[in-house]
């Protein structure tokens, strides 16, 4: 029971997270408001993307954390910061704007940067988070 309880705790703070980046002032500068969201939301998943592939890179090579704390970040805090529904719903009004070529285009980036910035992620915590981790761990004794 004590899962659904850190997986709830992580997807509010994921939501949290994405509403207010959402929100944000833009980062991109086209006139067009629609635009400027759907690559707002392509930054959101693409940097949740990359914290997926660390997580579960630094998680395959610990067996310290619980399960539940692994699952509260993972499926709670990254699932609710990223949304496959957004990015389909945003990319749907492109295409209803008639936007064919940036629809094409914002749904092709979507995909094969967001599987890269998994396999970085991935590369991340393999090779430099979870040996940091280890030389703090024997360091100073301490248990994470």
């Amino acid at each position: 029971m004590k899962k659904y309880y850190f997986i709830a705790a992580g997807g509010a703070v994921g939501a949290l997270l994405r509403f207010e980046l959402k929100n944000a002032p833009t980062l991109f500068q086209s006139a067009d408001q629609l635009i400027n969201l759907a690559l707002t939301i392509l930054v959101i998943n693409l940097i949740g993307c990359l914290i997926l592939g660390m997580l579960n890179a630094v998680f395959s090579k610990t067996e310290r954390i619980s399960t539940d704390v692994k699952l509260g970040l993972t499926a709670g805090l990254v699932g609710a910061f990223t949304t496959y529904s957004t990015f389909c719903k945003e990319s749907l009004n492109i295409l209803d704007a008639g936007y064919l070529r940036f629809f094409c285009y914002y749904v092709a980036a979507s995909i094969i940067l967001g599987v890269g910035a998994v396999y970085l992620g991935h590369l991340i915590g393999h090779h430099i988070l979870h040996p940091v981790g280890k030389n703090l761990v024997a360091r100073f004794s301490i248990d994470y």
